[in-house]
């Protein structure tokens, strides 16, 4: 059987290396691009940062505990009762100050995170107010090969100011929502204030429990135990009841929703009944026509 002879037209044709320079080319542009928004953002973010920050930090001020013993004891004494009365299950109230929530700060290590960066001047019936510091991230931490390029500053970059803010209990959880920061100079950005407008003033608490699930803080058990948190009297008053169940977004939320699923289900039955004596009504009516035409 002779050799056969390849067909020259069926081998591959010779590869251009025009289509791999081509994806070369779009890969490179695409990081480019990458980079170039990456810059973009952390040059305006620092930027941002300077309108309303200072180099100097100022811390919110921590309330002093010497010469001030019987306070301390006072509020300490109140505490213990109330946790007395909730551990036998006792309807009690704990009315805490500005100043009672300035000494906690400073006194319990539980509340350590929050020595200088809040403290409380006044409590009215709708809301909180006081003194913020908030240290923002350094631009000296970024290498000098970004700053260099992007002309950015090395400064630190501290929010000092004063808030407003409503309390919030939910979950065994106590939270502060800030309402309104003003810094000391300029205007917090919409964005950022979003970040930062929330917290967990019960977060070390929080992060004990993820860490050993099996054995929640005490704190934290009465923390969920709690009732109700009000403003009254110039004060934030915790309450306990055996009565009532503690406050829950997420009962609230599903509550909600289960309502809303109810008053669906009753305006699906509503529109069926409607539909139903309008047909009545219209068969009734064709019915009575027939029957007048008839007897014309």
């Amino acid at each position: 059987m002779p050799d056969t002879v390849p067909d020259p037209a069926s081998q591959d044709a010779p590869r251009s290396p025009f289509a791999g320079c081509l994806i070369l080319i779009v890969m490179g542009l695409v990081v480019l691009i990458l980079i170039a928004s990456a810059g973009y953002t952390v040059k305006k973010q620092t930027d941002a940062y300077k309108t309303f920050t200072e180099e100097e930090a100022k811390p919110a001020p921590v309330a002093e505990l010497q010469n001030h013993e019987p306070e301390l004891n006072s509020l300490i004494n109140r505490l213990r009762h109330f946790d007395n009365e909730i551990k036998f299950e006792r309807a009690a109230e704990l009315s805490l100050s500005p100043s009672d929530i300035n000494f906690a700060i400073a006194h319990f290590e539980v509340l350590n995170s929050f020595r200088g960066q809040l403290s409380f001047e006044k409590i009215t019936d709708t809301q909180i107010s006081g003194n913020i510091h908030y240290p923002f991230r350094s631009t000296s931490e970024l290498p000098e090969f970004v700053r260099g390029p992007l002309n950015i500053e090395a400064r630190d970059n501290n929010l000092n100011g004063t808030f407003t803010g409503t309390p919030l209990l939910t979950d065994g959880k106590f939270i502060l929502n800030m309402t309104e920061i003003s810094p000391s100079i300029g205007e917090l950005p919409e964005e950022l204030f979003a970040g930062i407008s929330r917290f967990l003033i019960s977060g070390e608490l929080e992060q004990k429990l993820e860490k050993d699930p099996e054995n929640p803080p005490e704190l934290l058990k009465k923390l969920r135990k709690l009732t109700s948190l009000s403003l009254k009297n110039e004060a934030l008053v915790l309450g306990y009841s055996p009565e009532a169940t503690p406050p829950s977004v997420k009962e609230e939320s599903n509550a909600m929703a289960t309502k809303a699923k109810q008053l669906v289900a009753l305006g699906a039955v509503i529109f069926i009944l409607t539909m139903i004596l309008l047909f009545i009504v219209l068969s009734r009516r064709q019915k009575a026509k027939r029957k007048a035409l008839g007897l014309a």
